[in-house]
């Protein structure tokens, strides 16, 4: 039985520091499919991050679903094949293909299970075909990494947070860290080390524990700011869907693991949610894909845990409002003016 505690751990907070000399440079794992100018738009973006020339970078190449996707993902490996044969800016490039249509949950399975089980790396960052990194994304990443990697009550690190909405939040002026910690995961920035990955069950879900228990339905979408209200579209017919992301939400609270999130300012955006992504919501520009502000290169972490009622059903409700709401019905109305044109 899960037992929910306010606050996981008490220990102060410090910046972590050390050696260059020391650093492990997490691989990079990029999953794309048919949209050539979005991928060109990471490779562009994570090749100016400061520690690019030192990190390894994996291409997941997913083969066409259909006729229509042919062109796209012919497009797309043909870009990433001319990147081997010029100055990328990595230490090193590897494209692996798909022999047939995994879509976005496999892929990430699959990637997954390559770079732990036959790489045998200990960590990772993920991204989507759609992600733009600031400078510092990577620093961030490797930094917070190597930070949490020994707390087993943290499962992932994600670099994207609603800076927006976090600038607004008089709650946030208040809080005294530079990182979140919630059960709401999220994939568009975000790494996660193997020892965690284990103990992921891809094969057979289970979410009844979740679903039948108003406890769990209370605590768990406070504390994932309402990430598990979509808990039942993560599974079909007893296999993860391609909402794995709220999939692993639940898995985090399960677990009682938190992610980490800045609190602040994000290293990350989405510039995919123009219609033309595999869920086919077009936001308002400002939603996701809003201008960085100067995020710290060297951002102080903390392993104060805080896991209070009120404060994070204060965050969910404005993310829920704020940036989802607000999105879906900016949305609509767009789709109504323009239809009226």
């Amino acid at each position: 039985m899960l037992e929910h505690r306010d606050n996981i751990i008490e220990k102060e907070s410090y910046q972590w520091e050390f050696e260059q000399g020391d650093m492990i440079y997490a691989p990079i794992c990029i999953i794309v499919y048919n949209r050539v100018d979005k991928i060109q738009k990471v490779i562009e973006c994570l090749s100016r991050n400061t520690l690019a020339k030192d990190s390894e970078v994996y291409i997941f190449s997913d083969a066409p679903k259909n006729e229509g996707a042919k062109q796209g993902v012919q497009e797309v490996r043909d870009y990433i094949y001319s990147l081997q044969q010029k100055k990328h800016g990595f230490k090193s490039l590897e494209i692996i293909e798909a022999q047939q249509n995994l879509g976005i949950k496999n892929s990430v399975v699959k990637q997954g299970n390559f770079i732990f089980k036959e790489k045998g790396y200990d960590r990772f960052i993920g991204l989507e075909d759609d992600i733009e990194t600031h400078n510092f994304f990577l620093q961030y990443m490797n930094d917070a990494l190597t930070f949490y990697k020994d707390n087993q009550q943290v499962i992932a690190i994600t670099a994207f947070t609603h800076q927006e909405a976090n600038l607004k939040s008089k709650t946030l002026k208040k809080y005294p860290h530079k990182v979140l910690f919630s059960y709401a995961f999220h994939s568009w920035g975000w790494g996660m080390w193997a020892d965690r990955w284990e103990h992921i069950d891809w094969e057979k879900p289970d979410i009844n524990w979740f679903l039948y228990n108003p406890k769990h339905w209370f605590y768990g979408n406070i504390l994932s700011w309402l990430h598990l209200l979509a808990i039942r579209n993560s599974q079909k017919d007893r296999q993860v869907t391609e909402l794995w992301d709220i999939y692993l939400s639940s898995v985090a609270y399960k677990q009682q693991k938190v992610c980490v999130w800045p609190s602040q300012l994000s290293y990350t955006r989405n510039f995919g949610f123009d219609g033309s992504g595999v869920h086919k919501f077009n936001f308002d520009e400002n939603i996701v894909n809003f201008e960085f502000a100067n995020p710290q290169e060297k951002l102080e972490f903390t392993h104060d845990i805080n896991l209070n009622m009120w404060f994070h059903f204060k965050i969910g409700l404005r993310y829920g409002l704020e940036v989802w709401v607000f999105g879906f019905f900016k949305m609509f109305r767009n789709k109504i003016l323009r239809i009226k044109k």
